[in-house]
């Protein structure tokens, strides 16, 4: 006896499926389409930004021409000529600057091709304006050959100008093209979704609630992800990474409040002995007993990291190095295992960077370890520093 097939059954799942697939089908395009068309968008609009820089730069470079031609016309050879004309030198240069970044950024081929016009009238300005220069201290700005220089370098620099300024235009017309076709595709997309939604509105909410909850366990492992990259694996705390961002944030607090802060940098004493003799396993082990030791002895507010290897960084806020070094003494008393180390301690109230506030603790450090270990020493330029 054969199989017998619902084949009606089957022709409206069919179609309930194409259309669930087309409704996932185009808002997936639409969904690509929006987001093509914002980072082309956010191209174009970086680009935009720049060749106006570029711009203002170039009308900067066009005063500063008519200024040099007043000049010369008034008091060719004076010191203050001289001034003017190292000014303009240097805004050439910062123009030609700014023209190879904008080189490097993605233009289209007709915006390119402008660019290259740009650079090539540029090219030629420069050695009218070199002629010109060496014109007007060799003859004055009087002079035919002088006169002739002057209206030549003027017109370049109106070119260059100009040539910026449609490029400029192109390309927020490129900017505006992307926002409206995004917005375009993204309306299409959206009207499609309701068409074939509405007609297969159960099965789309089973697959919305599943697409939920996958978006919520790839978001979950996201932020797993996330702090995994922010925590030590080893010792569960603070990496360099979030050591970094936290002493960049504490200079700035203690600028602010005019209240110090002070790093310590510790090192575990005679940690490569106690791996040889131990094993690497014992090793690690007494790192993570070391981190628990010093974090449970941590004020609310400051942070201690692993710093690298056996050392370990400290960020007290509103602490100098005097109050620093009494803290230190008490994380000796608490080490695990008998475990001593050498730390080096630096205050500072935000005005140096974190890189030199972390050579001086490690400079102090260093002096720790050279007077014998098994202490702690304070910055010699921190205040109060013993």
């Amino acid at each position: 006896m054969g199989v017998r097939y619902d084949w009606k059954f089957i022709a409206r799942a069919s179609v309930v499926i194409g259309l669930v697939f087309a409704a996932l089908l185009s808002s997936w395009v639409g969904i690509e389409a929006e987001r093509r068309g914002k980072e082309a968008v956010s191209e174009a609009s970086q680009v935009a930004r720049q060749v106006l820089d570029v711009l203002v730069r170039a009308y900067e470079l066009e005063a500063l021409q008519e200024a040099f031609v007043l000049d010369a016309l008034r008091s060719a050879g004076t010191a203050g000529s001289e001034a003017l004309r190292q000014r303009y030198v240097r805004t050439l240069a910062a123009l030609r600057l700014e023209l190879a970044h904008v080189g490097q950024l993605p233009l289209a081929a007709s915006e390119r091709a402008l660019l290259q016009s740009t650079l090539q009238a540029l090219d030629r300005y420069e050695r009218i304006a070199a002629a010109m220069t060496a014109t007007v201290r060799r003859d004055g700005a009087r002079g035919k050959p002088a006169t002739q220089a002057l209206d030549d370098a003027a017109l370049i620099t109106a070119r260059v100008a100009g040539l910026l300024h449609e490029l400029a235009s192109q390309v927020s017309t490129r900017a505006e093209r992307a926002a409206y076709e995004a917005g375009e595709a993204a309306d299409r997309a959206r009207v499609l979704l309701i068409i074939f939604g509405s007609v297969s509105l159960l099965l789309a909410l089973y697959l919305a609630h599943w697409l939920g909850e996958a978006l919520a366990k790839a978001a979950a492992l996201t932020d797993r992800l996330a702090e995994m990259a922010r925590i030590d694996g080893l010792t569960g705390l603070p990496n360099r990474r979030v050591w970094d961002e936290e002493l960049a944030k504490g200079l700035d607090r203690a600028r602010r409040t005019g209240r110090p802060c002070a790093i310590g940098l510790i090192d575990l004493d005679h940690f490569k002995r106690y791996n040889d003799t131990h094993g690497h396993q014992a090793g690690d082990r007494l790192l993570r007993d070391t981190a628990q030791a010093l974090s449970q002895r941590m004020r609310a507010g400051d942070l201690i990291a692993r710093y690298g290897g056996e050392e370990f960084a400290v960020l007290l806020h509103g602490c100098d190095a005097g109050n620093a070094l009494k803290f230190f003494e008490r994380l000796h008393g608490a080490m695990p295992q008998g475990q001593c180390f050498s730390a080096g301690v630096a205050d500072t109230r935000g005005a140096e960077s974190g890189g030199e506030v972390l050579r001086r603790a490690d400079e102090s450090l260093y002096r720790a370890k050279e007077e014998g270990r098994d202490r702690t020493v304070a910055s010699r330029s921190s205040a109060g520093a013993p």
